[in-house]
Order: structure tokens, then sequence, then C-alpha cells
């Protein structure tokens, strides 16, 4: 959230205008010219760039249907360890860690002592708050880390994350005979990749590919 406000403050101060709950509910082209349907009106423009990742509607536009599958990642914080507890889970960095499933855990120490894992949730928006999932979870807390079996949570979340077929990113532009543009496929790695995505797909919109 931190990251994302930064953007906003930083996207604003070069001018650029950010309409926020306006979701995009309409997309047709007219000679060329996008118009995109919002609750407070219709917006033009010569040029459309998704950044939606796995909160991208799927009837939004043919060129994104069936390009992601998205999946629902949950996360768990624990309260500060002890020390023995930090001896006995044996962390010798705080970078962030994964294992090798397809849906795998991803893990970390923190900063304030805490430790965060996160990995699959529900498959579908409905089930999400499922207990069965958070269990789930802190099962896999538990099998990494014994020492920490039956420890409190601080913190739990979830949200969606947009995998491709081949779990890779894309950066693309469709159809070079359309003004349509897309980032999406990061996998659950969009945090740490969205910069470098941001910045690649304003220069294929730019014409700067």
């Amino acid at each position: 959230a931190k990251l994302a406000f930064s953007y906003v403050r930083l996207a604003r101060k070069l001018g650029a205008k950010i309409h926020i709950a306006s979701p995009v509910m309409g997309w047709v082209v007219k000679d060329g010219v996008h118009h995109l349907t919002t609750p407070g009106g219709t917006v033009r423009a010569r040029m459309v760039a998704l950044a939606t990742a796995g909160y991208t509607p799927p009837g939004l536009n043919h060129k994104t249907k069936h390009r992601l599958m998205p999946i629902l990642s949950n996360s768990i914080v624990t309260r500060p360890l002890t020390d023995d507890e930090k001896v006995e889970c044996g962390f010798q960095t705080m970078s962030p860690l994964t294992d090798t499933r397809t849906l795998r855990h991803y893990y970390r120490a923190l900063p304030d002592g805490r430790v965060q894992i996160g990995s699959r949730s529900a498959i579908t928006g409905k089930d999400a708050e499922n207990p069965k999932h958070l269990a789930l979870l802190q099962k896999g807390l538990y099998r990494k880390f014994p020492a920490l079996t039956g420890i409190d949570l601080d913190y739990s979340w979830w949200g969606w994350v947009d995998v491709s077929h081949d779990m890779m990113p894309r950066i693309f532009q469709p159809d070079p005979k359309e003004t349509i543009f897309y980032a999406m496929g990061y996998g659950g790695n969009g945090v740490m990749y969205s910069a470098q995505a941001g910045k690649r797909l304003a220069q294929l919109v730019a014409g700067k590919g």
C-alpha cells in the first residue's frame, strides 16, 4: 500500500490524473478511438494500457480473454518471535524465500521479528473467507517451522494474483494494428516486478519499446 500511494503522489506531481472508484464497465472502439464506459461517464482514448493483473475482468476485452488465470493468494503474519524461536527457525537472511511447489509457499523473516508466509487460497472469491484456507496455510507454516506450531497470528489477508500458462509475465502489444497494450502474468511477483513492467509498458505505448 505504501508503494502504491507513493506511485500516486509521484504521478500526480508529474501531472497525471488518477480517477479512483472508476471501473471500466464497457469498452468499444469507434473510428480507431477507444470508448471506455465508467460509472461517471465515458473516457475516450487513442491508446489503452491494461495493468489490472489478477483483477482484469474476463469479459472486458477479447485481447485479454483466456490470457491468464486469477488465483487467490493468502498470507499470514505471526506475532513477533522470541529469541529462542528465532534460533529454532534458523533464518539466515531477511530476503524473501520460496519453495519449489507449482503453487508454492513464499515466506520471510520481517524486520520487526515476525514471520510472514503465503500460498494458494480458494478457487473462487465466494469461498475466500472459508477458514479452511487459513488453516491450510497455518499447517504449511508449522511444517516448515515446527517451533512455531500454534503461534498467534497478528495479520491475515488474501488477494488475486494473475498466473500465465507458463508462469512468465507478458508486457505486450497483441496486435500491432490495434492500440491496446497490457502487462500481466506476474504469477504473484507483481509488487517487485511492477516497476520494471510499468516502465516497459510506458515505453511501448510511447513507441519507444
